[in-house]
């Protein structure tokens, strides 16, 4: 009997710590997420021009820990130039956004219409009516048609030329129908085909990087080239 009543004692014993702990997952969150002293009353945005406080008034006089990473869904759907959002929370109110905007690599005057046109294409590839906001390449198209990657090979082909200690925005580059010609401080560069870029800007890079060559180059493939110019 005395060890029947024993174990019954240890699992009403286990029960209640049990219970307790429930209460205690529960009850500790509830007061962070309701207390009045952990609210948003301060949004500070960083790093973007085009979004600002007014982009997350829902969360002023809300509870700071039930804002997290995945709470800004709508901004990225709002502004798809938006590569990434990191939030830092001050507390016991303050909340500081910084935005790190997709790289924009080139603006790209259209003369083939009747009006000519003028857009920003970015890194992810979204091509758009904007303000520039970084050093890009300047690329002129007369004629056409364009082929539908011509834009991620420009990508690729400045992100390529990244790597070396050139300035991008002075590289101009017209695209006339199948052909690419460009030109960067006195060099003038025949690319043949829109085609390989990026491994042709690998190939050309250090020639450009040096800055002492006035000349012509022209591809005869996508990893060499001919110049004359004294490298």
């Amino acid at each position: 009997m005395i060890k029947e009543y024993s174990q019954l004692e240890q699992i009403s014993f286990r029960t209640f710590l049990a219970f307790s702990l429930l209460i205690l997952v529960f009850l500790i969150p509830s007061l962070f997420i309701f207390s009045q002293s952990y609210r948003v009353k301060d949004i500070e945005v960083q790093g973007s021009l085009s979004i600002n406080e007014y982009h997350f008034s829902q969360f002023y006089d809300t509870s700071i820990w039930a804002i997290g990473e995945n709470s800004f869904e709508s901004v990225y759907i709002l502004d798809k130039t938006i590569e990434k959002i990191e939030l830092t929370k001050e507390l016991p109110n303050k909340l500081t956004i910084t935005i790190d905007h997709y790289l924009q690599i080139a603006k790209i005057t259209d003369l083939r219409g009747s009006v000519p046109m003028e857009k920003v294409l970015y890194k992810n590839l979204l091509y758009k009516n904007t303000d520039l906001n970084n050093e890009v390449i300047n690329v002129t198209i007369s004629n056409g048609p364009v082929d539908d990657g011509f834009n991620g090979e420009l990508v690729t082909l400045a992100m390529t030329l990244k790597n070396f200690k050139i300035d991008i925005s002075k590289i101009t580059l017209t695209l006339n129908g199948a052909s690419l010609t460009g030109e960067y401080e006195g060099i003038v560069i025949d690319f043949q085909k829109p085609l390989d870029l990026a491994t042709k800007g690998s190939a050309i890079g250090e020639l450009l990087e040096k800055g002492n060559c006035t000349g012509e180059v022209t591809f005869v493939s996508k990893e060499s080239f001919i110049t004359s110019c004294k490298i």
